[in-house]
């Protein structure tokens, strides 16, 4: 029994093989297995409560039963045991839901080793509808079994807990059910935030390419004239609503640089305060709302800096000045742009919060001290954001209220926030760990406790930090760099090369066209041997596919969720042994996945040409 179901760890499940192989010689002194009543196996473990049985010392095969009739609402989900003990409730599941997959999760480890002595795992269809299994040796197990278990899965899950394990492992039952809440929820924002970014990224790239090229780089190492200055990063939080007459003092008499981020430019300017330069590189088409009354009332005393990732939208006819910064993974930049003198392009981390991305700039540009206002990561009494911006709804609704969860304050109090902004905050707090020695201050009023940064009110910073006057550099768009000079012969090579290859690549396209197309015709007439040839000629097209370079940069990572979806559908099916079967889900799979790459390889060939028109039309400021 063992042995065979080694072969099944070694072929289908090669991490949880390796995990076993590294643990066989553990003791197995508290696991014992013993006969019930009607003479079928069960386990018995001791812990510090005593002897506790998994199943049923009388019947543990009408247990079983009992317990999947007990599953309701299963639907199309994907069922997740957890709690295997010897499998008893996995074999009624097999035989009442035959078509319905699942994975099974087993918190002991030696447990684990029980049923692969005494259940054999062929009889689950491993790889078919068997998918995963997910063994806990240690604590940390728990959140990297559930991120590699979540993160390709495509249908809803259904959690299905023995009962036993409820009891007799309470703590590890709790812990995974608040690692699983976690991990859906991460899943669910990488996945929307994917899905939301991923085409318009590419988009934004080439419409932004002309601007990068014509317009000063925020990062060029050249200039150096904000060293040793402090500055400050206005974030729209709360708090931000007392802080207003002491934003004016410092900006009347020039104590400190003052830039916003996000929608605070908003804020300060319904107060009437200018900051010196707003911070924004959001891809989504909903970021140029921010800036529409800058853009409506002609307010040209802002300077704008934008990542190279922000939407297009946002930086047309913006009426101010313009500096740029690259972001790093911006694979349309790190293609067509390279600097005449072969000086590198200087790249911002990707973060979710531009505030953090505003604080890495302004600390690589060595900006000191650095102190926040309005960076609450908090609510505060029933309010979200500061006050002035008329898009947003500043009052805290019911469900973000219900869903608020307790956090310490720059006081030392608790104060309530949400999931996004503790994901957040721990995300700039990890961004401050690489400037050990950076000098940053809070100043956000009942806010979050940011760690690596020191508590002070505005007033007292302005008493003891920023103590000269017109610091400021009033002409300080005019110290950065504005003669960088791009390749253009390598801009222009660029261009060729990938217009050749996505020529090449709408070929590809049209050859799987036909491949799926005889497929089907295949499959209609259960024709496996010409379906076996078919899955060759595939197989050779796909690599074809996967070499194409324009493929490679452009088409598949704007696709890049449905094509890791599809790459899990030919993992799945390549064990099949029916043709007929494999083929259906290879082109109802990847023929969708097709209709969408062509239609962006048609998008993307205009942009790829209007982009070229508009460089080579201001080849003068290049």
């Amino acid at each position: 029994m063992i042995l065979n179901n080694i072969t099944v760890l070694k072929s289908r499940y090669p991490n949880v093989w390796e995990k076993y192989n590294d643990s066989i010689i553990k003791s197995r002194d508290k696991v014992s297995v013993e006969q019930s009543k009607t003479n079928d196996l069960v386990i018995a473990i001791t812990k510090e409560s005593g002897l506790n049985y998994i199943h049923s010392k009388y019947n543990p095969i009408q247990e079983a039963n009992r317990f999947i009739e007990s599953i309701k609402d299963i639907g199309e989900k994907h069922v997740l045991f957890y709690g295997v003990g010897l499998g008893y409730h996995i074999d009624t599941f097999v035989e009442m839901y035959p078509e319905t997959s699942f994975s099974i999760y087993e918190p002991n480890f030696e447990i684990f080793q029980e049923l692969l002595r005494h259940k054999n795992l062929e009889l689950w269809s491993p790889g078919k509808r068997m998918k995963k299994i997910m063994v806990e040796e240690n604590p940390d197990d728990c959140r990297n079994n559930l991120l590699s278990f979540t993160n390709l899965l495509s249908e809803e899950i259904y959690i299905a807990i023995l009962p036993s394990y409820e009891r007799i492992f309470a703590d590890e039952t709790k812990n995974f059910m608040e690692t699983f809440r976690q991990v859906i929820y991460e899943r669910r924002q990488s996945i929307n935030t994917g899905k939301l970014f991923a085409k318009r990224k590419i988009i934004n790239g080439f419409r932004n390419i002309p601007y990068m090229m014509s317009t000063p780089d925020f990062m060029s190492k050249e200039s150096e004239a904000f060293k040793g200055k402090p500055a400050i990063i206005v974030s729209a939080g709360p708090s931000l609503n007392d802080e207003y007459d002491n934003l004016r003092y410092i900006k009347s008499n020039g104590l400190a640089y003052i830039f916003s981020v996000g929608s605070a430019v908003n804020a300060l300017l319904s107060q009437g305060i200018e900051p010196d330069g707003t911070f924004s590189y959001d891809g989504s088409i909903l970021n140029q709302k921010v800036f529409t009354n800058i853009k409506s009332q002609g307010i040209d005393q802002v300077p704008l800096i934008f990542g190279s990732t922000i939407g297009f939208e946002t930086i047309m006819d913006y009426p101010g000045k313009m500096a740029n910064f690259s972001v790093e993974r911006d694979s349309i930049v790190n293609l067509f742009l390279k600097r005449i003198d072969g000086a590198p392009i200087e790249q911002i981390g990707y973060f979710t919060s531009v505030a953090t991305l505003a604080l890495e700039v302004l600390l690589r540009k060595q900006f000191s001290p650095i102190i926040l206002v309005g960076q609450n990561f908090a609510y505060r009494a029933d309010l979200n954001y500061a006050k002035g911006i008329d898009y947003i709804d500043t009052a805290l609704s019911d469900q973000q209220k219900n869903n608020a969860l307790n956090v310490v304050d720059v006081e030392g109090n608790l104060t309530l926030s949400s999931r996004l902004h503790i994901d957040m905050r721990k995300e700039m707090e990890q961004a401050i760990t690489a400037f050990p020695t950076a000098k940053i201050m809070n100043s956000s009023k009942g806010g979050a406790h940011i760690e690596g940064t020191v508590y002070k009110s505005l007033e007292e910073i302005i008493e003891t930090s920023l103590i000269t006057s017109n610091v400021v550099a009033h002409d300080w768009f005019e110290q950065l760099e504005h003669d960088i000079k791009y390749d253009l012969e390598h801009f222009k090579k660029t261009v060729l090369e990938m217009s050749r290859s996505a020529e090449e690549l709408s070929k590809i396209f049209r050859r799987f066209e036909d491949i799926i197309t005889e497929m089907k015709h295949y499959i209609t007439t259960r024709n496996t041997p010409q379906l076996e040839k078919l899955f060759n000629v595939f197989d050779k097209m796909f690599d074809r596919l996967q070499k194409n370079k324009y493929n490679l940069v452009i088409i598949q990572p704007m696709n890049n969720i449905i094509f890791q979806l599809v790459m899990n559908v030919f993992e799945e099916v390549r064990f099949s042994p029916d043709p007929v079967s494999k083929a259906k889900k290879v082109t109802d799979e990847f023929g969708d996945y097709l209709r969408v790459c062509q239609e962006d390889l048609l998008l993307t060939k205009k942009l790829l040409e209007e982009m070229d028109d508009i460089v080579l039309e201001k080849r003068n400021l290049v």
